[in-house]
């Protein structure tokens, strides 16, 4: 899915960021031309054009240089980010450090001939598969698109789109371009989100993936708490399976999931940070025969009832046979999978199934009576709660404040 990005306050053309960089690293404009082979007009003009568009200084100026301010620093990152993003797009795999000469020759040439348009063309017909649809999409003319795709192609050197008679096919190389080039723009976007609120002005967008078990109350109570104090930010929630929102965090379709963590299990492109730990509860409803027992259960009489299991491959399913293999039981036989929460709950309900889920969950319904916790003794219950985000991700302000909503009302 396509970001709505906004155009980046500063020149289309990636080597502003770069000008910015050399500049930081060698202390002066005129350190900064020789690094790039350009003059030291060019450099300051550049400097300059973009400090009026941001509508603050990236460096302070003194007799001895050329010092980066916090948000000057804040450019300079991004520009170390777009630059691992671009050397990726241009090699089989990720590329090795330290790079190769003609490996930075390539990462240069790059920074020199990309412009934001060129990109965003790119990743909206490699998602629409059409030109004309592409161009609608982003307010232009199809002749503009065309322009625009024929330029990063030349840039690449190579062909990056296939045109069929039903649009536009990928080919390999754009295949593997597309997931970079994507991440170079959300890189862009947060840069933006970040200079705003170095502005005073607290807004930008957020993706969240929300997994089912945080759906309830974590995810709900936390945004409105983001809301109130980001008041202009504009939040899109996407729910699914944990490998489609794990994907769409690799490409920068998402800036963070929340949810159970996989720990070992976490693809090595992906860093989690952990909320709280929680451990799942067994639950019956009003008027279930173990609702009312005096007397503890154990997991070997329970197994005999008529059991609602969570979805394979996931955190829940791996506690729920933690549970029974720690009492030394073999599985018990499984009506439903299910990972919704509230179709566990309804068919709770209607039934005299027996599940394990998170209180947090159904706390309204064990606080009301709807539900009632079966007093059993479960071992290997626990589960990390967390969110997952990109491994090298620049946090923007939002995901800062959501991140501190959630953590204040962690259990």
């Amino acid at each position: 899915m396509t970001r709505n990005l906004a155009d980046p306050p500063f020149e289309s053309r990636l080597r502003a960021l770069r000008m910015v960089e050399a500049t930081h690293e060698g202390g002066t404009a005129a350190e900064a031309a020789l690094r790039l082979h350009v003059s030291t007009s060019t450099v300051t003009r550049s400097i300059q054009l973009m400090e009026q568009a941001l509508g603050l200084a990236l460096f302070e100026r003194g007799a001895r240089g050329m010092v980066c301010t916090v948000p000057g620093l804040a450019v300079v990152r991004a520009c170390e980010g777009v630059r691992a993003e671009l050397a990726l797009s241009t090699s089989e795999g990720p590329p090795q450090a330290p790079w190769s000469l003609p490996m930075q020759r390539r990462v240069d040439s790059l920074f020199r001939v990309l412009t934001v348009p060129m990109l965003r063309c790119f990743v909206v017909c490699a998602e629409r598969a059409h030109e004309t649809q592409a161009a609608r999409a982003l307010g232009l003319s199809q002749p503009a698109v065309s322009q625009q795709l024929r330029s990063l192609q030349t840039a690449y050197g190579r062909a990056l789109v296939q045109r069929t008679p039903r649009g536009l096919r990928l080919t390999r190389d754009g295949e593997r371009v597309l997931a970079p080039l994507k991440r170079v723009l959300d890189i862009l976007r947060v840069l933006q989100e970040q200079i705003s609120a170095y502005r005073g002005e607290a807004s930008g967008r957020l993706h969240l993936g929300v997994l089912p078990m945080a759906s309830t109350s974590l995810a709900p109570q936390a945004l409105a708490g983001l809301l109130r104090q980001m008041p202009n930010v504009v939040v899109t929630i996407s729910d699914g399976t944990y490998e489609a929102m794990a994907r769409q965090l690799k490409t920068g379709d998402l800036d963070m999931v929340l949810g159970p963590l996989r720990g070992e299990l976490v693809a090595p492109e992906l860093e989690e940070h952990e909320l709280f730990r929680e451990s799942l509860v067994a639950v019956v409803r009003r008027g279930h025969a173990l609702a009312s027992v005096r007397r503890a259960p154990s997991l070997r009489q329970l197994r005999a009832q008529t059991w609602i299991a969570p979805l394979e491959n996931t955190p829940a399913h791996a506690a729920f046979e933690r549970a029974f293999r720690a009492a030394g039981l073999d599985l018990p036989p499984v009506s439903f999978h299910a990972n919704s929460p509230s179709l566990v709950r309804a068919l709770l309900l209607e039934s005299d199934h027996i599940a394990l889920m998170s209180p947090l969950q159904i706390q309204e319904d064990l606080h009301s009576g709807a539900l009632v916790r079966v007093p059993v003794k479960l071992q290997g219950v626990d589960r990390r709660i967390g969110i997952t985000v990109r491994r090298a991700f620049a946090w923007p302000p939002s995901c800062v404040y959501l991140w501190e909503q959630l953590r204040a009302r962690s259990p």
